[in-house]
């Protein structure tokens, strides 16, 4: 994999895979809203700014169409994560659009969801978050469509869509399988 959009890049897994991919030199396009000044998502993107794998797209920039989604191998879609119960409804409806302009372009989608399985600090979170967490994704190539990784205190699952050898039917029936699997597993 060579380039990848990222949504979410300054979330607590889209900062995560943002920070692996770039040590692994893919380019990463990171679409986020623009994060307010003295936040931690503004903090996050002055660590990773000025790398030269990365290139940050502000949000409704990114959905003005989608010529962007053809120019890359895959697209990375943090869904469900600690602290975004608030945004559920709104990054729902934006994965709908998500799903159509990975389809007509005949991107990869990954959907990623994540739940912390203990009441620890951030900072223990973030160091969770790292290479060895990351070689069990094999966001690369894998041959399962749905994967559940889980750390010491993290749970996740990474959902592949193939748009390459799926239509949009077969996608929106994937997303349907993870949401389902989040609604029993993840505390939402």
């Amino acid at each position: 994999m060579k380039k990848v959009i990222l949504f979410d890049a300054f979330s607590f897994v889209g900062y995560g895979l943002c920070c692996r991919m770039m040590d692994k030199e893919i380019h990463v396009v990171g679409v986020d809203t623009n994060p307010m000044e003295n936040s931690s998502e503004e903090d996050k993107m002055l660590r990773i700014g000025r790398n030269a794998f990365f290139e940050f797209i502000e949000l409704p920039k990114a959905m003005s169409g989608q010529s962007m989604f053809a120019q890359t191998d895959a697209v990375i879609y943090p869904w469900y994560g600690p602290n975004s119960s608030d945004r559920i409804k709104e990054k729902g409806e934006m994965l709908q659009l998500v799903l159509e302009y990975c389809n007509h372009t005949k991107t990869k989608l990954v959907l990623v969801s994540a739940q912390s399985l203990d009441r620890n600090t951030k900072d223990d979170l973030d160091d969770e978050l790292n290479d060895s967490w990351y070689s069990k994704i094999n966001i690369d190539n894998s041959l399962f469509e749905h994967r559940k990784i889980r750390t010491t205190n993290i749970e996740c699952l990474f959902t592949f869509i193939d748009f390459t050898n799926k239509e949009l039917e077969e996608g929106i029936h994937k997303k349907n399988e993870h949401e389902e699997w989040i609604s029993q597993n993840f505390y939402v």
